[in-house]
């Protein structure tokens, strides 16, 4: 990965967290959600809680085109309870502002990649 990649995701990273922080995350509830909350044991604020604390390592892909709707999207990923949790995030105008929404957060369905923890490993050997 470049450095002009990880320049972008660190930059998306700062403006969805500071959106974040000021007026808070939308989660958008598709099938699944709530079940994958209850089988993690997270709330909504446990999700919040991971979001803000995810860093460019946790990167895996994006942007992307939303396939809903106009703009793009973002993957991340985390590791709890050795569950990878595949994280999906959007920032997108409403009206006069932007908003941070969550398009998914569940179990990773396929094995995920993270072009920069990987490249750290290459350089460790």
């Amino acid at each position: 990965m470049t450095e002009e990649k990880r320049e972008a995701v660190k930059a998306f990273l700062r403006v969805f967290k500071k959106v974040a922080q000021e007026q808070g995350i939308y989660f958008v509830t598709r099938e699944g959600f709530m079940e994958a909350m209850e089988w993690l044991g997270f709330t909504k604020a446990n999700c919040r809680d991971e979001i803000l604390n995810l860093t460019v390592d946790d990167y895996c892909e994006g942007p992307g085109p939303d396939r809903d709707m106009p703009g793009e999207v973002w993957v991340f990923g985390i590791n709890t309870s050795g569950t990878d949790i595949y994280i999906k995030l959007k920032l997108a105008p409403v009206r006069s502002q932007t908003i941070a929404k969550c398009l998914s957060f569940h179990p990773a369905k396929h094995p995920l990649r993270f072009p920069f923890r990987d490249e750290k490993k290459g350089e460790k050997k």
